[in-house]
């Protein structure tokens, strides 16, 4: 296999797994409205797509929340703590991404809002191993959308697509990156990943 100028990795159920119902259990005890109907409404809110572009800000985005979910009781202070607090590496992954630390230049590509982007940086330094972290509310983009895999090639360099590789675990991201000529690979296990990246492994 022809050795990629750049490999580019998702972070959620990637690198890191996450909790989302730690925070609407969370949330539960601040509204009348039941945990079933909590997750349906992050599940369909435009909110988490302009949160997730960075075109409403982390108060903003709170105050919008507490209004359409009936919150009580709760202050952005007390918020932040448990909506941030749902991460835990996937140990598995880390390893391999290790090993390509400084034989390849690696890009971070996330559709992730800027609290939870802010509290990963803090908290796991695996982060600092890449050489092109990219957020997908600093940019203003999403995945699949083709502009995004662009903007991250640019980013690095100017890459060109066929020199780049990419795991995702969503299939939709994935199939986006293919269409624009990436190497794409839907990521289900660090040892799927390791065969994925036979010849490429140091």
């Amino acid at each position: 296999m022809n050795k990629p100028d750049l490999i580019i990795f998702d972070l959620g159920r990637v690198l890191v797994d996450f909790d989302f119902k730690k925070v609407i259990r969370e949330l539960q005890k601040h509204t009348h409205r039941p945990e079933a109907e909590i997750r349906h409404y992050f599940e369909t809110t435009p909110l988490w797509d302009a949160f997730e572009r960075g075109t409403v800000r982390p108060h903003a985005f709170f105050k919008q929340v507490v209004r359409d979910l009936s919150l009580e009781g709760l202050t952005f202070d007390t918020f932040k703590p448990f909506w941030n607090d749902i991460f835990t590496e996937k140990l598995d992954s880390l390893a391999v991404l290790q090993k390509l630390r400084g034989h390849y230049r690696l890009a971070l590509l996330s559709n992730v809002n800027e609290m939870h982007w802010e509290y990963i940086i803090e908290r796991h330094p695996f982060m600092s191993w890449f050489d092109h972290p990219i957020a997908s509310y600093a940019v203003g983009l999403r995945k699949p959308e083709h502009a995004i895999y662009h903007k991250a090639l640019s980013i690095a360099g100017g890459i060109a697509p066929s020199k780049a590789m990419f795991f995702d675990d969503v299939q939709t991201h994935v199939i986006g990156a293919r269409e624009i000529g990436i190497r794409a690979h839907q990521f289900t296990t660090a040892e799927q990943l390791t065969q994925d990246l036979d010849g490429i492994l140091p």
